[in-house]
């Protein structure tokens, strides 16, 4: 009988539980974490099963997580919060995960990353881009991305990720009616959930030679053309852009697309309406 391919996934929210479920309706066994008991509740409402999981780990955490600690791959999607993150403690959490699961004898692991860790670049940005973060959060996953490749090597594939629209998730919400926003001409750098998915799965398939990757959607309209049609697409207050500002950057996706064979799902932006 042939066995089954084991996934982790540590983080099952907005990305995690339809990537979850996903795998599992693919026939990979997953195993999907946590931090409450209705969380888990959730998890196994939805046929995943789930295990609590508080980063960073303790040494008594690590026995009882052997099973999904030892998965033939980890998929690491732990966005470091908003509120009273430091560099340091998000970068302790996910490095505990890490020499955890390594210690434990898991295969592979995929660290979903963010294309915030181009800061400010002007213009193209393809996978070989230098990083230049200029947040905390870009700075924290710049130096996990460098602390992971050294323990993991090849075994590692790093995910950044443009920002995420699907199911309940679209940023004209924010944007809606709004006055005076700022660099209505900068270029969007967008990605739906069905286009992570589909990357996910196809490394699966074939484990990429490339390791730095990175996933937005071809089309790059500016945020002025882009906010307001999706606010009347919306049925929204169209909002009014200020023209000055930065040029923005633009991440050029294609290398990423042909290293996967991903065909987009949801590559013209402009036509997908926001999914509320």
């Amino acid at each position: 009988m042939e066995t089954k391919t084991r996934i982790s996934i540590c983080g099952c929210g907005w990305l995690g539980l339809p990537l979850a479920k996903s795998l599992s309706q693919a026939g990979y066994v997953v195993t999907g974490t946590k931090q409450s008991e209705g969380g888990i509740r959730t998890l196994q409402q939805e046929g995943i099963h789930a295990v609590a999981l508080q980063l960073p780990l303790a040494a008594d955490d690590i026995a009882p997580l052997q099973d999904f600690l030892s998965a033939d791959l980890l998929i690491v999607n732990v966005p470091p919060g908003r509120r009273q993150m430091t560099a340091a403690s998000y970068i302790e959490k996910i490095m505990s995960l890490s020499q955890a699961a390594k210690q434990a004898g898991c295969k592979q692991m995929i660290f979903i990353s963010t294309t915030s860790v181009y800061g400010d670049v002007e213009g193209e940005v393809t996978e070989s881009t230098t990083p230049e973060p200029t947040t905390v959060s870009g700075q924290a996953h710049v130096h996990l991305e460098q602390t992971l490749r050294d323990v993991w090597g090849p075994d590692l594939v790093v995910l950044r990720l443009a920002g995420l629209i699907g199911p309940q998730r679209h940023p004209v919400k924010y944007l809606a009616g709004g006055k005076g926003v700022a660099n209505g001409s900068a270029p969007v750098n967008l990605v739906h959930l069905d286009d992570v998915m589909a990357a996910v799965a196809a490394m699966l398939k074939h484990w990429p030679t490339m390791t730095t990757l990175h996933l937005s959607a071809p089309q790059h309209p500016s945020r002025e053309q882009y906010y307001c049609e999706m606010a009347r697409l919306a049925g929204l207050p169209v909002p009014e852009f200020l023209q000055e500002g930065e040029n923005g950057k633009w991440i050029n996706a294609d290398r990423t697309a042909r290293e996967l064979g991903l065909n987009w799902r949801h590559g013209d932006l402009l036509s997908l309406a926001p999914e509320y």
